[in-house]
């Protein structure tokens, strides 16, 4: 009797692990309905490549599922059917090993650096460390032509520059302009080349985007100006970064970072404009990021500071300025070009490569070092309000400054701090004294200026107005 009672036991036991398993394999849909069918509702600010990646499916699935005779107009509240074979993209996870670099992870899933370290919060890709579990984002899918303002072509075998020139209308010496091209008889098989916008045609009410630069090299700023007929109201991205928009009267105009880690080479662009009826139009394509050269330097810490490296510190203090950082104050603060804080020699560039201890060159510099005399007077760089002023574990004497629309610059390894949270100041209110508190080897002053969370070279901002 035992013996039959476990056995019925596991008879039972074996038909419900079946049953869930093939639950467990049916694809979740969101927003059910009759029979199954997925119903989506427009949003303000959604468009159909945005609910298309959502679903996992294409534009032109929705558009056929839905008889669209304009993927450029849809509206709020509008109830669109999603083709059965949608579904919500899983994400991967993977454990660091040993050996394993972000580019390599990258490679290895069919995404980017990029994608990863914002989809797991990494402050510098550099710094990943064995047992570390990522998230994988869904793999980054760039198409070789977009009906948009910006095309790429991918060069194929035998084709030269100027019968590219001839397919798109446009020059041999504007496609060498747009992707940076010191010899344009030197193009290889597989290269992504942007076509000029100049030949596009945009979707009402959009009626321009510009880069400024048109191009942008690893850890600077673009600027994204965007002229549009009437009132709207602005979104988008740059690859994977939201972008934070201000103006009126239809000029407008957003700011974005590329980190020196930035894959050089297109990366993808989208903009939705509103209009006060709710209809939204989408634009998209490309903006060319350049390689730059970032030196590298050997670091020797002072025993007592070798636990400053710790990973799980670095993590956690990081955490909390990102915080911080991503914040958007909705108006503009700043004025004109920026000050150079301190007075002082340039002791480590931006980007700069580090090795600490003789390790492995495995971290980004994200500032300009200033060798400046302990307790020299720092002042702040722009105007701005503080959003932190404390002492910190890593960066030691801190201050951060929120110049507004997403725009930080941080003051690190002070001695001292002469304002205080909430405070306002102007371009040259004193803020702090050069130390060598947290993470330094001798008196400096670190200066850095974030876009969102995105560091990039401060001395840009010193060297032109932001915006122009």
């Amino acid at each position: 009797m035992d013996k039959m009672m476990v056995t019925r036991g596991q008879r039972a036991f074996l038909c419900l692990l079946v049953i869930l398993l093939l639950f467990s394999a049916q694809p979740l849909e969101a927003a059910p309905g009759a029979e199954g069918i997925i119903i989506h509702v427009v949003e303000r600010g959604e468009t159909l490549s945005v609910i298309a990646s959502r679903y996992g499916t294409t534009v032109d699935a929705i558009v056929q599922a839905n008889g669209i005779a304009n993927p450029n107009l849809i509206y709020v509240g509008q109830r669109l059917t999603i083709p059965a074979q949608g579904t919500v993209a899983p994400e991967e996870s993977y454990v660091v090993r040993l050996g394993d670099t972000l580019g390599g992870i990258a490679h290895r899933f069919g995404t980017t650096v990029s994608a990863i370290a914002q989809a797991n919060d990494i402050s510098n890709p550099s710094l990943i460390y064995p047992g570390q579990r990522l998230i994988i984002p869904p793999g980054v899918q760039q198409p070789s032509e977009l009906p948009t303002p910006t095309q790429v072509h991918v060069v194929r075998p035998g084709e030269y520059l100027s019968q590219i020139a001839r397919l798109y209308g446009t020059t041999v010496w504007a496609l060498a302009v747009a992707n940076d091209l010191a010899n344009p008889s030197l193009i290889y098989p597989g290269q992504r080349l942007v076509i000029p916008t100049r030949s596009a045609t945009l979707p009402f009410p959009i009626s321009a985007v510009e880069f400024v630069p048109p191009r942008v090299a690893q850890g600077h700023t673009l600027l994204l100006r965007v002229r549009a007929e009437g009132e709207v109201s602005l979104a988008g991205s740059i690859d994977g970064q939201s972008l934070t928009f201000t103006g009126a009267g239809g000029e407008y105009w957003a700011l974005a970072g590329f980190p020196p880690w930035s894959e050089p080479g297109a990366h993808p662009w989208s903009i939705v404009a509103t209009d006060n009826q709710g209809r939204s139009v989408e634009a998209s394509g490309y903006v060319l990021v350049t390689a730059a050269e970032f030196p590298i330097q050997y670091i020797d810490l002072p025993p007592e500071r070798e636990g400053l490296l710790d990973p799980e510190l670095v993590q956690a203090e990081w955490a909390r300025v990102k915080a911080l950082f991503v914040q958007v104050t909705p108006s503009k603060l700043w004025r004109g070009r920026s000050l150079v804080p301190v007075e002082g020699e340039v002791s480590s560039v931006f980007g700069t490569r580090r090795s600490y201890e003789g390790g492995p060159v495995a971290s980004y510099h994200m500032g300009v070092d200033y060798a400046a005399p302990e307790g020299a007077p720092v002042v702040a760089a722009n105007s701005g309000r503080i959003a932190l002023a404390e002492e910190l574990t890593v960066r030691g004497g801190t201050v951060i400054i929120d110049h507004g629309l997403g725009v930080h610059s941080g003051y690190f390894h002070l001695s001292g701090i002469a304002v205080v949270p909430g405070q306002e100041v102007e371009r040259g209110t004193l803020i702090g004294y050069v130390g060598s508190t947290g993470l330094a080897t001798g008196a400096h002053l670190h200066w850095e200026m974030r876009i969102g969370e995105i560091g990039v070279d401060p001395t840009e901002w010193t060297a032109r107005a932001i915006p122009e």
